[in-house]
Parts: C-alpha cells; structure tokens; sequence
C-alpha cells in the first residue's frame, strides 16, 4: 500500500492551524461593519431621544423604532450578502454568531424590561449588556479596544443605575461611542491595511 501523499510534519501542522487561526481572525476584522451600524444608530438615536426631550416633543423615544428599523433592514441584508460569501465555518465564527444571537434575545427581553417597568430600570442592564457581547468579541479576537470598550461600558452601567432618565441616555451614547464606534473604526482601518489582529 502506496500513500498517496506524505503525512504532515508536527511544523507543517502547526503552520497549518496558524494559517487557519489567522485567516478567521481577518475574516472576523471584516465585521466591523455590525460594530459601525450598530454603534452610530444607538448614538444617534440616544441622542435625538435626548434631545428631543430636552425640547419638549410629546413622542421623544420615536427616534429608536424609526433608526433601529432602518438599521435590522440593513443588517439583513448586509448579513444574507456575508452569508454568500463565507467560505469557511470556524468555531471562532460560530461562537460570535451564538454570541451576538444570544445578546439580540437578552436585548429584546431588556426592552421588556423598559416597557413593563420603565426605561430607567432597563438602560443600565442594556448597557450592561453592550459591555459583555464587545468584551467577549474583543477576547475572541484578541482586540483590545473592543475589551477596554466593554470593560468601560460596565463602569458606566454601575453609573447609570445612580442616575435621572435623562442622564442615562447620554451614558447609552457614551457607552456605544466607547465599546462600539470608535473600535469600529479602529478594527476596520486595521482590516484595510491588511494588519493581522
């Protein structure tokens, strides 16, 4: 019995599960794209919330279903398109999709929380909540900004609890700026010059 090919060398292997490892960590630095959506749209939600309170308009919270609607219509789409183009399931890959699915339920049970027993109660929990899914991917990808951002979210979820609504919308927008935006952009000009992670 002939092989047909000679068996792997251990450095072949390790070359092998290298090149492997790094091709998902770049694949993965392409999504900054959800990081960006996301981040912007609660920003500017949070603070047209704010604003229009501050000005005394009757429906201030209209901002949030008008930018989040358009924002799960772009997502959809963005995520069918990634969908047809990934080549390759990694575990890593499979534990962000478990990761953000499980934060998109704890997220919509939160805004239970908000319209049973008011927003004030549920904005330092979703807060919270932002900090553990960019800690968690900052881990998986081995990004600091995304674990210092999640990290920055909790303090300022501790802070939210401690004060008025008003306050704790620009905490929301603090904390998206913090754990999303700005790791956003950093992760995707890191992605664009070709930097492994």
């Amino acid at each position: 019995m002939e092989p047909s090919e000679h068996p792997f060398s251990a450095s072949d292997s390790l070359n092998l599960i290298q090149n492997m490892i790094q091709a998902a960590k770049q694949d993965l630095s392409d999504n900054s794209f959800d990081l960006l959506l996301w981040g912007w749209l609660v920003l500017v939600s949070a603070l047209a919330h704010y604003g229009l309170l501050q000005a005394g308009y009757a429906r201030p919270w209209l901002a949030w279903p008008v930018l989040m609607g358009l924002g799960t219509v772009v997502a959809f789409v963005h995520g069918v398109r990634r969908g047809r183009r990934e080549r390759v399931r990694t575990a890593q890959g499979d534990f962000m999709r478990f990761l953000w699915a499980g934060f998109g339920v704890l997220l919509l049970m939160l805004i239970g929380v908000g319209t049973a027993y008011g927003w004030g109660r549920a904005y330092p929990l979703i807060i919270a909540l932002y900090g553990l899914g960019t800690f968690a991917t900052g881990g998986a990808l081995q990004f600091r900004p995304l674990v210092w951002g999640g990290a920055a979210c909790w303090v300022l979820a501790t802070v939210a609890f401690r004060v008025d609504f008003d306050t704790q919308l620009l905490l929301v927008a603090a904390a998206v700026l913090l754990a999303y935006v700005v790791p956003g952009h950093l992760l995707k000009n890191q992605y664009r010059r070709g930097r492994t992670l």
